[in-house]
């Protein structure tokens, strides 16, 4: 048996990346929000979180191969496991994605994996139009990320209500799925939609992701949809139905969301509980 703790993720993005989408708190004339300033890292140090999925966002950014991004992966030395996107936010790639995960491979021993955020919708509204693109575009990433320091399992995002849209030959190509619930209001429908995933793709290793804040409505998770995610998402890792909880994200932490503060104290309280 684990701790808990060991199997918390944050979704990593560089800060300042949501900061338009963060325009909602008081409407009709109340007090707008600031944007986030608030790094991954920090994100990952706020939370009391070990482990870290970076992922990129429009324009690539952290390009790979640049500054920034060395940078980044020195922010994450004390974290015990980064997973670094090859895919990035709306579906953006930028082409050495996977050169770049081999390369920080070799220099950091706690990349352990390759993400791939948004990756169907890069495909369009029918993704299962598009099959031999998918499954060109996955083996293509699989042969290059061959060149890695070691195994580089590859995870993707999968939501919950888009999940009946992807080829099954698609989904057995990766190795790891993320699940979540875009729009707040339908997780209530989480334990039916997670356990109809589990008997699409009994192979797969899964994680559940946990949202702060809803980025359809521009508003906070409400209070009780939040505590309903997280204490499921606790009840599926203590019964080995999940390898992880992945909380998103740093970019809409420190602006004093309720749900943020929510979502530190309940680490805090269920960080010691033992898991498989």
């Amino acid at each position: 048996m684990v701790k808990a703790i060991d199997k918390y993720w944050l979704f990593g993005v560089r800060a300042h990346q949501d900061d338009t989408l963060l325009d909602a708190l008081g409407r009709g004339g109340g007090k707008r929000r600031c944007g986030s300033r608030i790094t991954p890292a920090e994100g990952a140090f706020m939370l009391g979180v070990p482990n870290m999925i970076m992922v990129t966002g429009d324009n690539a950014e952290p390009v790979p191969f640049t500054h920034d991004a060395y940078q980044y992966c020195e922010s994450f030395r004390p974290l015990k496991r980064v997973m670094w996107s090859s895919c990035g936010s709306s579906g953006w790639r930028n082409g050495n994605e996977e050169a770049f995960i081999c390369d920080i491979s070799h220099k950091y021993d706690n990349i352990c994996g390759a993400y791939l955020d948004d990756f169907f919708t890069r495909f369009g509204s029918k993704p299962q139009e598009h099959t031999d693109e998918l499954l060109a575009c996955i083996q293509d990433i699989r042969a290059k990320l061959s060149a890695a320091a070691r195994p580089m399992p590859v995870y993707v995002t999968a939501y919950m209500h888009g999940m009946k849209d992807i080829a099954k030959s698609v989904m057995d190509l990766v190795d790891g799925l993320v699940f979540w619930t875009w729009q707040s209001k339908e997780l209530p429908l989480l334990p039916e939609r997670f356990q109809q995933a589990e008997e699409a793709c009994p192979k797969h290793k899964k994680l559940l992701g946990i949202y702060m804040y809803d980025f359809t409505t521009r508003e906070a998770v409400d209070m009780e949809l939040m505590k309903f995610q997280c204490e499921y998402g606790l009840e599926l890792l203590k019964a080995g139905r999940v390898e992880g909880l992945v909380f998103e994200a740093n970019s809409v932490m420190g602006i004093g969301l309720p749900t943020e503060e929510y979502l530190r104290e309940w680490i805090a309280q269920t960080r010691d509980v033992e898991v498989p």
